[in-house]
């Protein structure tokens, strides 16, 4: 395929054959021109540079020509590219603008709402009968309006303790005199919020506390009710038989013999109603002495010598096996000593001549097991259940009290007591009471 050649290019290629002598024909390698033809060579070497340069001209202005094409159709896809990036720009910053309004709305529903819950919370606060105080590193940083009245003193920025005038009362309970001059009774609780913030509650159980009172009033009231009604069964025979006897001793006829006899069954029977009057006394009282620190076995000795000449007297054998005996009871001497002996006299009324009783005292650690057995008949079916209720007896001439003061004495130290019937005959009072360990 040939290429096509404008005029131009065309002249210019025989200009430049014309210059150019061939090789040879000049000397050391330079252009030999002819004199007589100077003049044709500067003519024809001026058209040739007009031709060159009209050439060069044409070329460049292709060139520019395809640059400023090229250029512009950059710049028109550099615009296109720069307005879909802006459109897309657009949109995104209008949507992050929905979201962030979302946002900002959510959150001023959030701030309102949480706003009303603090208002609602500070008002329920202040409200409440039960005093609210907050501590930061054990110094009041808030407190509502009730814990003032119960803590006059209180401030922001002072240390929380538990004001003078409160009196100590049962357990966890303080007494509170009130600038009114009435009381209240009131209950310190402590929750940690934080490892250095805490929350105080002053609870008001008077109410609670009176209600309690009440009911124990009310129990008491009822038991003493029974009690009457059973001291009245009790009584009645004792004293209807002694009444029998003194109005055979004002009679004249009965011979001075009789007479005697009737004054000593008289006595007997006074007796009988005297002993019963004393038990249902010290049942009732209960009455508490200071608690002493005694050894069991210096306290197991006491209560074998204060009866043991009963046993003697019955011909009934009373042993004492005693493991830990240098532990010591914190008692109250005489109100443990009587439940003890209680035990052991109703053991006494239902063991026959050569029979025998068996203490047996184990104290480990902190803890007492106090067994008393006996080889009686035992206790019937019908009568376990209510064993310590006061009254409670199936033996002629018992008043039922015995047991009922030893239950009542052992628990007021924090023990407890059970029984057992043993096979195939006789009965054991088992006791367990906290010691402490030997000095």
């Amino acid at each position: 395929m040939k290429s096509k050649l404008t005029d131009e290019d065309n002249h210019a290629t025989l200009v430049a054959k014309v210059a150019i002598k061939p090789s040879g024909s000049s000397k050391k390698g330079l252009p030999s021109v002819q004199v007589g033809k100077r003049t044709q060579s500067k003519l024809q070497k001026g058209s040739k540079s007009d031709t060159t340069k009209r050439h060069a001209e044409s070329v460049a202005k292709r060139s520019e020509t395809n640059t400023l094409e090229e250029a512009f159709l950059f710049f028109v896809d550099a615009t296109k590219e720069l307005e879909e990036s802006q459109r897309q720009l657009s949109n995104e910053i209008y949507r992050l603008s929905e979201d962030l309004a979302r946002t900002n709305a959510d959150l001023k529903a959030q701030m309102a709402a949480k706003s009303r819950l603090a208002e609602e919370l500070s008002t329920l606060i202040s409200a409440l009968p039960t005093g609210v105080v907050l501590l930061q590193e054990d110094k009041v940083y808030a407190f509502n309006a009730i814990s003032q009245t119960y803590a006059p003193d209180i401030s922001v920025n002072s240390s929380w303790v538990i004001p003078h005038h409160w009196a100590p009362a049962e357990s966890d309970h303080y007494r509170c005199e009130l600038r009114t001059g009435s009381f209240r009774i009131l209950r310190e609780e402590a929750f940690i919020l934080h490892p250095d913030r805490k929350m105080i509650l002053i609870h008001d159980v008077t109410t609670t506390y009176q209600s309690q009172e009440e009911r124990v009033r009310q129990v008491k009231l009822a038991s003493m009710g029974k009690m009457a009604a059973e001291i009245a069964h009790q009584l009645r025979t004792p004293l209807a038989t002694a009444m029998i006897y003194a109005g055979h001793l004002s009679k004249q006829e009965v011979p001075d013999h009789r007479k005697i006899s009737f004054a000593n069954l008289l006595n007997r029977q006074l007796s009988a109603l005297e002993n019963l009057v004393s038990r249902m006394m010290e049942f009732l009282q209960q009455r508490r002495h200071a608690p002493e620190l005694i050894p069991i076995e210096s306290l197991l000795n006491e209560c074998r010598d204060s009866i043991l000449p009963l046993f003697e007297g019955k011909k009934v054998r009373l042993i004492i096996q005693s493991v830990g005996g240098e532990h010591v009871l914190r008692i109250q001497r005489d109100q443990f000593r009587g439940g003890v002996l209680s035990i052991l006299e109703n053991a006494l009324s239902v063991s026959a001549p050569g029979q025998k009783v068996i203490i047996e005292s184990i104290a480990r650690d902190s803890r007492l097991n106090l067994r008393i057995s006996d080889e009686g008949p035992g206790v019937s079916v019908e009568l376990v259940d209510r064993l310590f209720e006061p009254f409670s007896t199936n033996r002629s001439g018992g008043t039922g009290l015995g047991l009922a003061i030893a239950k009542a004495a052992f628990e007021s130290h924090g023990g407890q007591i059970t029984f057992t019937n043993l096979s195939p005959a006789g009965a054991c009072f088992h006791v367990v009471l906290p010691v402490l360990e030997p000095f």
